[in-house]
């Protein structure tokens, strides 16, 4: 990029291609150039490490008449722009007004193609021509004016193709070099898996051939090979996951399972089915980080069988019951997954009882004390979305008592304190509900002490970072949970809180970009950073805070991410922003946003369980949508909102959070008003 160049490139799309946008968006910045191509010069500059930062302009944000200043800056400041062609881009009158700014402050400017319906040779009119026209307004002969670019659809050059000829153009390369560094890279990949593939068939080949040798040989011999089982479950384990080794970790699963299938199970040791229920969890957490559920449930169901088994052999071994605790564990895991909470009750109700027999047979266990706290957690999860909360309370508050205990038995052990940090979390969470708001606030600021404790003994552990970050974003909002009534002193101190926070959670994702939990933090941080400064009646820096999370959630990873938490903050960051809508006075644009946001909550069947926020999303939504309604003149309409929110929220009135519980209350109020 020049000097005065902020972008890499621009991305123009039509509203109806937004989906096609961000995918194209999220490859280009993902996309990594090859070593012996970067630092090349071209006619586009030095070739870059990384194709960012590319902007991609928010449809979302206010509307307008003309092109915005801030788009208007973004295309100033672009090297390359980017078309998304359709026949929906073809007729936006946006689409031509981008190119044209573009044209007119680039004059020589590269501009791409990226084709994703339509047909290239259509004219515009004819409702299938793909480009805009001010796109073909060159000045060339008509066999000249067809833009340069790619054609990501199926009959074309495809999508992976269609971003390697994009990357291409933007940097001003020949296709063919960077065709070339992929080959390279494949072929690099291939290598290594068939070296490592071949390996392990060669190790599991041994094995098998030594455990059909002559007895005592065999019996020697198999002794040497569960050893060598017993280094890939364990230390060869603990050196791939962290490197992300999965594929290895995976073959090295299936052929200790493959090994001790061969053998009849009746002739097992109790040592031999502790490895094979090892090997059926190591698949099972493989599947698992795969996406692929169904087949981690079926992994961990086997290592249950299997574990169970053993620990009929030998009832009274603390080590054969710790590991059949770990199968009850991820067996109720999948079952609280896929939302089946009696099954998962079950099952972590057996985690628990059997964590705590080692206990009693070696009280100064410290890992199976920790397992034993991390059970009743766990239970006490079950029972908080089962809405039983003196239980969950009970349980949340052992595992306290628990942490605690351990964490003054090993005040050098820095895992102890975090576990101890966790527990208070989840006290702090049910205190919200049946202790008050003076009682959460002060197991947050417990929580808070113990990651300061640590982090000013400087331990270098950004993960305690990523947690000290959302235990003060946690007691942040427990301060402003009063909405506007609350206090101006509590207001001052939360906005102080996560204006210090901004800077850790940048320095996070700084870190480790690709980190999905990282993100998660940092977003959720700006989002409730916007929603104090709302508070605040600071709707310029609100809305830098909502921009700010917007942009981190446009990454790769979160675009990838369909888990709950993810599309609960998407609501969250929708209500943020449809409030700054209504503090700009920008009523109809809120309108829409609340609309579609609780359209998109409703939708979710479990939407009360399954986001931790739900209620409160319903909550404040419907009385915000309630506001607007009001100030049309829709009185009425206004009454009916409220009036349905609490008809859907009286049965589970006891039981909402702090935030959750002034909406409900405040609709109850203004809803007998207007009776």
């Amino acid at each position: 990029m020049s000097g005065h160049t902020k972008y890499r490139a621009f991305i123009s799309y039509s509203h109806d291609d937004s989906r096609w946008a961000r995918r194209i968006h999220r490859a280009l910045e993902a996309y990594r150039l090859p070593g012996n191509l970067i630092g090349i010069k071209t006619e586009q500059g030095l070739v870059p490490k990384r194709l960012n930062p590319i902007f991609r302009d928010r449809d979302d944000l206010p509307a307008a008449g003309d092109l915005t200043a801030s788009v208007r800056t973004a295309l100033a400041q672009s090297g390359v722009l980017i078309v998304v062609c359709s026949p929906a881009a073809a007729a936006s009158r946006w689409v031509n007004q981008e190119i044209q700014e573009f044209r007119s402050v680039h004059p020589q400017g590269q501009i791409l193609a990226a084709i994703v319906a339509g047909t290239p040779g259509a004219a515009v009119g004819d409702g299938d021509g793909c480009f805009p026209a001010a796109l073909l307004e060159t000045g060339l002969p008509e066999s000249e004016a067809e833009p340069v670019g790619a054609d990501f659809r199926r009959n074309g050059d495809g999508f992976r193709m269609g971003v390697v000829k994009l990357a291409a153009g933007m940097l001003g390369l020949r296709l063919d070099q960077i065709i070339q560094r992929d080959l390279q890279r494949r072929q690099q990949r291939v290598t290594t898996v068939t070296m490592l593939s071949l390996l392990l068939a060669v190790v599991m080949t041994g094995l098998t051939l030594l455990a059909s040798s002559a007895r005592s040989e065999a019996e020697r011999r198999k002794a040497d090979a569960e050893d060598l089982i017993e280094f890939m479950l364990s230390d060869l384990q603990d050196k791939l996951e962290p490197v992300g080794r999965l594929d290895v970790l995976d073959a090295v699963g299936e052929k200790v399972v493959a090994y001790y299938a061969a053998q009849p199970t009746r002739q097992l040791s109790a040592d031999a089915l502790g490895r094979r229920s090892r090997a059926f969890h190591l698949l099972g957490e493989i599947e698992s980080a795969e996406g692929d559920l169904e087949a981690a449930y079926g992994h961990f169901r086997r290592a249950y069988d299997a574990t169970g088994q053993s620990l009929q052999t030998v009832d009274d071994d603390p080590a054969r019951i710790f590991e059949h605790s770990q199968s009850a564990y991820w067996v109720g895991y999948y079952a609280w997954r896929q939302g089946r909470l009696d099954d998962a009750e079950g099952h972590f109700r057996e985690y628990r009882d059997l964590a705590a027999r080692p206990t009693a047979i070696d009280p100064a266990n410290t890992e199976w004390l920790a397992e034993y706290a991390y059970a009743n957690t766990n239970l006490g999860v079950v029972y908080l979305q089962s809405a039983r909360l003196p239980e969950a309370r009970d349980s949340f508050v052992a595992a306290g008592a628990l942490t605690a205990d351990l964490a003054a038995r090993q005040p050098d052990v820095v895992q102890a304190h975090v576990d101890h940090a966790n527990a208070l979390a989840w006290v702090a969470t049910v205190y919200e509900m049946t202790d008050g708001r003076d009682a959460a606030i002060a197991a947050r600021q417990q929580e808070i002490a113990i990651y300061e404790d640590q982090l000013s003994a400087e331990v270098d552990d950004w993960n305690i970072r990523r947690d000290a970050i959302n235990a003060e974003r946690a007691l942040a909002r427990l301060l402003i949970a009063p909405g506007p009534a609350t206090p101006a002193a509590d207001l001052q101190i939360a906005l102080a809180i996560l204006e210090a926070t901004s800077f850790e959670a940048d320095a996070l994702l700084q870190r480790d970009p690709a980190n999905g939990n990282w993100r998660l933090t940092t977003v959720r941080q700006r989002l409730w950073l916007a929603q104090a400064r709302l508070l605040d009646n600071d709707v310029a820096g609100a809305r830098e805070a909502y921009l700010d999370a917007s942009a981190y959630m446009a990454h790769p990873s979160w675009m990838a991410d369909a888990s709950a938490r993810i599309a609960e903050t998407r609501l969250y960051a929708a209500l943020v922003e449809a409030r700054i809508f209504v503090a700009m006075g920008q009523d109809e644009s809120a309108h829409l946003r609340l609309d579609h946001l609780m359209t998109s909550l409703v939708a979710e069947a479990n939407w009360q369980t399954e986001f931790q926020y739900g209620p409160y999303l319903y909550a404040a939504s419907a009385n915000e949508l309630a506001d607007l309604e009001l100030r049309r003149g829709a009185a009425a309409a206004a009454a009916t909102l409220r009036a349905h929110l609490v008809t859907t929220l009286t049965p589970i009135s006891g039981q909402l959070r702090l935030d959750a519980a002034m909406e409900f209350h405040r609709a109850q109020s203004l809803a007998s008003e207007a009776n």
